[in-house]
């Protein structure tokens, strides 16, 4: 029995998350192929970057007798354009598909309804938005990435219930393994984790991925003066490491190593050219992990897209390790107020997500 365009737009995003960090700095998308009684026949999604697109899998060997009267949902506007492949909207016009349901427009200023338009000229019936409202807030990364070409933000805090992120002697992890789980996967997610040269001196981090699916992970370091110590843990981790500084002094010492050199904002490395750079070297997400400094001078200019605040039951006490520092805002109406925000519990710590732009 046919279900409802709301069932079939589900499982192609459930397709479609299959990519989450493996496509970037292309979209993930997912195809599922629907025959006249409602039975799915083929399934496809983008599985790594310059691989084949979702309309490709799912139209992968299929008969155009079947096609004829199938449906195609498709959780993206196809693609009208040629890039590292041909455009889709080709394809499922020269297959005989007669109708097809996007979720959402692709804001890609190559496509932009073109693919839409494309295939109503060729007599297929389009039907858009279906699940709009959930696919705009997944495709929130790539949509930014896409027409201003600087990456999607994500700003991970965890700290004690006292605002502190990090202890002086012992064990630093404040949140349970099950919290460290969903933070290794935010990390896969991502195309690049960032951090400030106090973090590094403070904690030496390998800013690697432990659980679940590996890669190797561009790590980012904001280090003004060129401090960063040769031995630190990032450089013996898998992935590149970026370090982007103003001291000219400050010279490569790994082969894993590049350093750029950035121009100065007040007393810091100017972050938007940090992200005018990351934008260019095609980093869509970018998981910002700190410290306090970085924390606070992100969302004061409000750069931050996305904050996830992890809560661990501990009171620290002291004055160190402030989760935001910086100068501080002098008041309310100044400060950061979240105005949309859920909460999880995980494992023992909770999980506040807020989307901030």
């Amino acid at each position: 029995m046919k279900k409802s365009h709301e069932f079939y737009m589900n499982k192609a995003y459930q397709l479609a998350r299959r990519g989450l960090g493996l496509v970037s700095p292309n979209p993930c998308v997912g195809a599922i192929l629907v025959d006249k009684e409602g039975n799915i026949i083929s399934m496809g999604y983008h599985k790594y970057f310059g691989g084949p697109h979702a309309e490709v899998e799912a139209l992968r060997n299929l008969d155009k007798k079947i096609l004829k009267d199938a449906t195609l949902y498709v959780t993206l506007e196809p693609c009208c354009h040629y890039g590292k492949t041909p455009p889709c909207t080709e394809l499922i016009v020269s297959r005989g598909i007669r109708k097809v349901v996007v979720g959402v427009e692709d804001k890609n200023p190559l496509v932009m309804g073109k693919g839409v338009r494309r295939l109503r000229e060729a007599g297929i019936n389009v039907v858009v938005g279906v699940m709009q409202e959930k696919l705009e807030e997944f495709y929130k990364p790539f949509f930014k990435y896409i027409t201003l070409k600087q990456p999607y933000i994500t700003l991970k805090v965890a700290q004690s219930l006292d605002g502190k992120n990090s202890v002086k002697e012992g064990n630093k992890y404040l949140v349970s393994e099950e919290t460290l789980k969903y933070v290794h996967k935010l990390r896969f997610y991502s195309d690049a984790i960032m951090v400030g040269i106090n973090t590094v001196l403070k904690d030496n981090p390998r800013l690697d991925i432990r659980y679940g699916r590996k890669k190797p992970l561009l790590k980012v370091v904001l280090d003004t003066h060129g401090k960063i110590p040769i031995n630190s843990n990032i450089f013996m981790t898998n992935g590149n490491v970026i370090i982007y500084t103003t001291n000219i002094r400050k010279k490569k010492e790994h082969d894993n190593e590049e350093v750029v050199y950035i121009g100065k904002k007040g007393e810091y490395c100017n972050i938007q050219e940090v992200l005018c750079d990351l934008g260019k070297r095609g980093i869509q997400n970018l998981l910002v992990e700190g410290g306090g400094t970085l924390s606070y001078e992100l969302l004061k200019d409000k750069l931050v897209d996305k904050l996830i605040l992890i809560l661990s039951p501990y009171i620290i006490g002291g004055k160190n390790y402030l989760s935001f520092s910086g100068e501080g805002f002098t008041s309310l109406d100044k400060s950061i107020f979240l105005n949309n925000y859920f909460i999880k519990k995980i494992g023992r710590d909770i999980l506040i997500t807020a989307n901030l732009l």
